[in-house]
Parts: structure tokens; sequence; C-alpha cells
């Protein structure tokens, strides 16, 4: 961040910060472009996931059904945290309670 400071004769040096904008609304392109990004993001992800899946399924045979098993938990924790609706974080509150 920078700051400038100002000094006069016998006064004490003061730091101001700089001014900075930040936007507070957002476009609907900004706001078309960040859904293809979001999409795009969860589809690199969830292909990550079915190589790593694979690869470890060739390393550990044993283990590829556990592997598989997390891996579905996974995504759909991923789905449900990057997709807008989040029906299932409003279906978790709900069913948290004590």
């Amino acid at each position: 961040m920078a700051r400038s400071t100002t000094s006069g004769p016998g006064e004490q040096t003061t730091k101001a910060p700089s001014a900075i904008t930040v936007p507070t609304a957002v476009e609907p392109a900004d706001g078309e472009r960040l859904e293809s990004q979001r999409e795009a993001l969860l589809a690199t992800a969830l292909v990550a996931l079915a190589a790593g899946v694979v690869l470890f399924g060739l390393a550990f045979p044993q283990l590829l059904a556990p592997a598989v098993g997390i891996a579905v938990l996974a995504a759909i924790i991923a789905l449900d945290w990057l997709l807008p609706t989040g029906e299932l974080r409003q279906a978790s509150k709900g069913s948290w309670t004590f």
C-alpha cells in the first residue's frame, strides 16, 4: 500500500493512505464471464479428480473402490459449493441443528 508523508517545520510527520477505488457493482457482462469461468473451473476440477482416481487405482488396485467413493463425494460437494443454487447447503443447515 502506498503512503504519502507530509512534514512541515516543527510538525510531526503524518501518514495518509492513498485512496483506492473499489467497484461496488458487477456489470452483467462481468457476471456472465464469472459464470463461465466458474463452469470451466468446475469442469477442469472434475476431469482432474477423475484422472487422479484412475492413477490411484492403477497404483493401488485394492483401494480403488474407496477412492471412487471419496471422489464421488468430493464431486457432489464441489458441485454444491460452486453451483449458484446451493441446495445441499440449505438442506444441511436444517438437519445439523440439535
